[in-house]
């Protein structure tokens, strides 16, 4: 499964040379349906050829254009490694390929401006984020979704904690024994403290030796985390997580964390129990998000659903936050020069969707962008605004 970020999204929209073709079709690795993904993908094909005609573009101009995209309908190992759909990006340069965990529903456009609209649940109402777990022979890293983790491979984690908590683990089974055993005397309290065993220093110096480990981890971590902003949930001994609380330099830290020793779950538990804090985030910005849009609207702020506003406001930086339908359109052309938008009742070469052409803008600009079901969209229009002023 590959991943997408905001990040992602941005660096095809701004990479893209030339006229791109987008292409999202369900995909499936196993059973009877398996040969359905190729000839899903080779009447996509066919329909930007239509269009592709259309445009005055000659067979042999066209078979090289899209031959990227046509190799891989016969490629039997490409359709061997699928996820649940495909997201495929070809222009004048190279093909972009995805292996997501969603079932689009098929599509395939080609216009200024991939089509990205689609990518944006991924990471948005889905819930990116990261997830470190400090408590195994070494920290391990994650980015995860509702659909799944994948772990980081490429981080250069520092030495082993295991070798230094062995003592501290020693410590505390020895606490445990002793606050546990029965006291043989009748005649004493039975609630008697138990001893503290150590050997060679005190708790608060195996706790400041954690804390520098912590700090060198940190410091490792923020070199990753300088591409991220999503949340971050730790995951680990209970013990730990406050002093590595103490030492995080990752502004998106989540309170809420998961206080497990991890080695005695499987990843797919940990998965669910880290996508059950996150989603709630993710909720509650949505919910604020909506919020901020009704408030607005009532005080005679700057809100809109004209597609025709949006769309300027969106190339000028004027749009704080976007809401729009999920599946929806509006083909037609936007003019930056003279501010104008004209709407088209179809999808030609010539123009373009609306709304994706306004979500690409928006976050390249650096708003909001809310793929939502249709009646959740402010106003019940396929999409709706939050002006800056």
């Amino acid at each position: 499964m590959d991943t997408i970020s905001v990040d992602t999204i941005i660096d095809l929209i701004e990479g893209q040379e030339g006229p791109g073709v987008s292409i999202f079709i369900p995909t499936y690795a196993t059973g009877r349906e398996v040969r359905q993904n190729s000839i899903r993908l080779k009447n996509l094909i066919g329909k930007i050829e239509g269009q592709l005609s259309d445009a005055g573009m000659n067979d042999s101009e066209i078979d090289s254009y899209l031959s990227p995209l046509a190799a891989l309908v016969n490629d039997e190992v490409f359709w061997q490694d699928q996820n649940e759909g495909c997201a495929l990006f070809l222009d004048e340069n190279e093909l972009r390929i995805f292996r997501l965990p969603v079932q689009f529903e098929p599509l395939a456009v080609i216009g200024e401006t991939f089509h990205i609209t689609p990518l944006i649940p991924i990471y948005s109402g889905n819930g990116q984020f990261l997830l470190l777990e400090i408590d195994q022979k070494r920290p391990k890293i994650y980015l995860g979704s509702k659909f799944k983790l994948l772990r980081v491979e490429e981080i250069d984690m520092p030495e082993s904690l295991k070798m230094m908590l062995d003592n501290f683990y020693e410590i505390n089974r020895h606490i445990q024994f002793h606050n546990k055993t029965t006291n043989p005397n009748p005649d004493l309290d039975q609630n008697r403290k138990g001893m503290y065993f150590g050997h060679g220093g005190s708790e608060i110096d195996e706790k400041a030796e954690i804390k520098n480990y912590f700090h060198r981890l940190d410091e490792t971590l923020m070199d990753f985390f300088t591409d991220h902003n999503a949340p971050l949930v730790l995951a680990g001994i209970d013990f730990l997580h406050p002093i590595y609380k103490e030492v995080n330099s990752y502004p998106n830290l989540m309170q809420k964390s998961i206080k497990i020793n991890v080695g005695d779950i499987s990843e797919e538990e940990l998965h669910q129990l880290a996508w059950e804090i996150v989603k709630k985030k993710y909720k509650q910005e949505l919910d604020k998000a909506i919020d901020v849009y009704h408030r607005v609207k009532s005080a005679n702020g700057d809100t809109s659903t004209e597609i025709k506003e949006i769309v300027a406001a969106s190339h000028f930086r004027r749009i704080h936050s976007l809401f729009i339908a999920e599946n929806a359109t509006i083909w037609g052309s936007f003019y930056p020069q003279t501010q104008t938008v004209e709407v088209d009742e179809q999808a030609a070469y010539q123009n373009e969707d609306l709304i994706n052409l306004s979500a690409a803008n928006t976050l390249i600009n650096g708003g909001n962008v809310f793929v939502l079901p249709p009646e959740m969209v402010p106003d019940k229009s396929k999409a709706a605004a939050i002006l800056r002023y």
